[in-house]
């Protein structure tokens, strides 16, 4: 009988691989229930106007901004006060508050693409969200990037 003990390294947990934008896609052009989670999650909690005249485009620069940088310079824009009332919504300080921010306004690109019928194949905010390697499965991207923010 052998008394050793094997040494166990101590393994760190892999990071989960980022979904594929296809399948993302696809799964948010199957599924319509997201859309009313983000919804009542997030869009009915900012004011209408801020959303009906922003863009997807202008949204998916202000997060890769908002997430590359410690401070973002105010503009008087559009879409920079709907990225303040977001950022009002998002319960933690410093510089996680302004990587949830960066995430719910992608969430929220997202959904104005698919409101308004463009391929979600072609959306630099569904992109980010794919690239993103936090989210394991790709029915739970986008709830999960509400759930984190505390949306």
């Amino acid at each position: 009988m052998n008394t050793h003990r094997r040494r166990v390294r101590d393994r760190r947990p892999r990071k989960p691989e980022p979904v594929r934008l296809d399948e993302l896609a696809e799964f948010l052009d199957g599924d319509t229930g997201w859309r009313d989670e983000v919804r009542t999650r997030l869009v009915a909690r900012l004011d209408p106007r801020l959303v009906e005249r922003t863009s997807c485009v202008r949204v998916a620069e202000l997060a890769e901004e908002l997430d590359t940088q410690v401070t973002v310079e105010p503009r008087p824009d559009v879409t920079f006060d709907l990225a303040k009332a977001v950022h009002c919504r998002v319960p933690f300080k410093g510089v996680t508050r302004q990587r949830h921010t960066a995430r719910n306004l992608r969430v929220l690109g997202v959904y104005l693409c698919a409101v308004a019928g463009r391929d979600l194949g072609e959306c630099p905010c569904a992109a980010a969200l794919a690239a993103d390697p936090s989210d394991a499965t790709v029915p739970h991207v986008i709830g999960s990037a509400l759930d984190r923010a505390g949306l």
